[in-house]
């Protein structure tokens, strides 16, 4: 009798099969061909072992996460982006497995872990393997965990994202094989449609903006675009001149201060917010408004496939601090984390301004640390400082936060895929020297080379502007004012008291206008609020003791 149980808690996505002598649960598109596929392979190897169980993963597919349960042993995997995670906890009897790790603290009410719960707090993330609770961990990206009824145990990374070596190339040969890599991602997502409808939430952006032009290039025209937003919000505007250009269907799904508050305080969106919401991650609401919406006017059906532009701009180097004499080549990993940590902290750490304290970034700090020297990086081996900081984000905010905007998908029962997220597209951005990425400057070149469909033109760049109207005109003027007051002081009012009526998704709108202003622990932005909220449903209490719900 196996010593593992699944708890599929609300997760739709997950699929069990009983395939020979194996119980395969799966999350991935074309879920029964890629769990026949794994019992092939199972049945053709003569022992289990890390090696083999390497190999059988490396070739599923780019996205997916499978837990195999057989006899007398059982492994479980995330793919190379963590696209459908597992949380594992170890009980007496036993491993219990879930989707989510809300599912398994709801049953075995695990202690919090304090410092994960300060990292959440600060950034809407956790940190590696951790949770909100201490016994309950997830699985990180590129990595599997093995269990043997004897007792066995272990955890090995089959894939891991190492920017940090630094390799070297010209810079012609990488704009050559950048372009043959976005062919093989749209012809891979193409295959995977396979004829479907594919829907697009279109941005002003260069993610999103690949992906439609790039199918229309090659051929593909069943596809669909959306966006959504404050009435005549640049985006918007960008991406029905663009969709209009490509000749594609476009709709736009308005958002206002009184639409949005109406669907906060919503049984649906309650319901939505606890089925997303994992313990080691907000949940990501950006389109979920958007998506319900375009349900209920038959604009999308289950069977068409969603297709977004996560996480073009981080992978392609969006991210990347810009490239200071300090940020040499180190041989020591302590060292690296002394030259990056403030750069991260900074930029990922400051969801409330007020939790910025000596004592708490030295704790952020210890599990930052902890999180790098877990990661197999030879001693004496030249480092490349800005490669680890992208290997942070990539494990931690790339793949819980912003992976968690598929959750929506998930929630709604829609096929999703993420091409940007495609394993041979992370193998060829990791071997991108930085001073390339900085800026995004490869990626943008070449895009511009190709021109696909020619939306890349002067024509097709568009000016972030802010809406509405009134807003802009008393924005203005108050930065006159603040011209004698202060750059810095400005910064803090119009975050303060401005961009509750400026943000295009009216994020903030969880609180009304007046609680919001009250407040003076310095929120950063509406992930401020959700992160809260997400506080609130997985342990009963924030740190602010504000129920949003009520």
């Amino acid at each position: 009798m196996s010593i593992v149980k699944f708890l599929s808690g609300k997760s739709h996505q997950w699929i069990n099969y009983n395939i020979n002598d194996y119980i395969i649960w799966i999350a991935a598109d074309n879920n029964k061909l890629i769990a026949e596929n794994i019992a092939k392979e199972l049945e053709n190897i003569k022992i289990i072992n890390e090696k083999n169980i390497s190999k059988i993963l490396n070739n599923v597919g780019d996205h997916f996460g499978v837990i195999v349960i057989y006899k007398d042993w059982s492994f479980a995997a995330v793919d190379a982006c963590r696209s459908n995670p597992i949380y594992w906890h170890h009980a007496k009897n036993g491993y219990l497995l879930s989707s989510q790790a809300q599912t398994i603290a709801n049953l075995v009410k695990p202690a919090l872990d304090i410092n994960q719960r300060l990292a959440f707090q600060m950034s809407g993330y956790t940190i590696g393997d951790g949770t909100l609770w201490s016994s309950i961990k997830n699985i990180n990206c590129g990595e599997f965990i093995f269990f043997c009824n004897k007792g066995d145990f272990y955890k090995s990374k089959y894939f891991t994202y190492c920017p940090w070596i630094k390799k070297e190339t010209t810079y012609l040969n990488l704009k050559n094989m950048l372009k043959l890599e976005i062919n093989k991602i749209l012809e891979n997502l193409v295959k995977k449609a396979n004829g479907r409808t594919i829907i697009i939430p279109l941005s002003a952006g260069l993610d999103s903006r690949l992906i439609a032009s790039g199918l229309k290039k090659i051929g593909y025209n069943n596809v669909k675009c959306f966006s959504y937003g404050l009435r005549n919000n640049f985006e918007s505007k960008a991406s029905k001149k663009i969709a209009e250009k490509l000749g594609f269907q476009w709709k736009f799904i308005e958002i206002n201060y009184t639409k949005i508050r109406k669907y906060f305080q919503s049984n649906q969106y309650k319901a939505f917010f606890e089925n997303c919401n994992d313990g080691c991650a907000t949940p990501g609401i950006q389109d979920a408004y958007a998506i319900k919406k375009l349900i209920d006017e038959e604009f999308i059906s289950h069977q068409d496939l969603i297709v977004n532009g996560n996480s073009g701009d981080f992978i392609s180097g969006g991210h990347l601090p810009v490239i200071s004499k300090e940020w040499y080549v180190q041989n020591n990993k302590h060292n690296v984390i002394d030259v990056i940590f403030d750069e991260h902290y900074k930029k990922h750490y400051s969801l409330w301004e007020s939790l910025l304290t000596e004592n708490n970034k030295k704790i952020i700090k210890e599990e930052i640390t902890k999180h790098i020297l877990s990661i197999k990086i030879e001693a004496n081996h030249e480092i490349l400082p800005q490669g680890v900081i992208e290997m942070i984000e990539y494990e931690n905010r790339q793949a819980k936060y912003v992976i968690n905007f598929q959750r929506v998908y998930d929630y709604y029962k829609l096929n999703w895929a993420l091409p940007l997220w495609d394993k041979s597209f992370i193998d060829f951005w990791y071997k991108v020297p930085p001073e390339h990425k900085v800026n995004q400057k490869l990626y943008k070149e070449v895009l511009a080379e190709l021109n696909m469909s020619k939306v890349w033109t002067n024509n097709y760049e568009f000016k972030l502007t802010i809406t509405p109207l009134w807003v802009r005109i008393i924005r203005f003027m108050c930065k006159i004012v603040f011209i004698f007051i202060g750059k810095s002081k400005w910064y803090k009012f119009d975050k303060k008291f401005i961009s509750y009526w400026a943000d295009n998704l009216c994020g903030q709108c969880i609180l009304p206008y007046f609680k919001i202003i009250k407040n003076n622990k310095g929120a950063r932005h509406f992930v401020s609020w959700h992160t809260l909220n997400a506080e609130q449903v997985s342990i009963n209490s924030n740190w602010q003791n504000i129920d949003i719900n009520k």
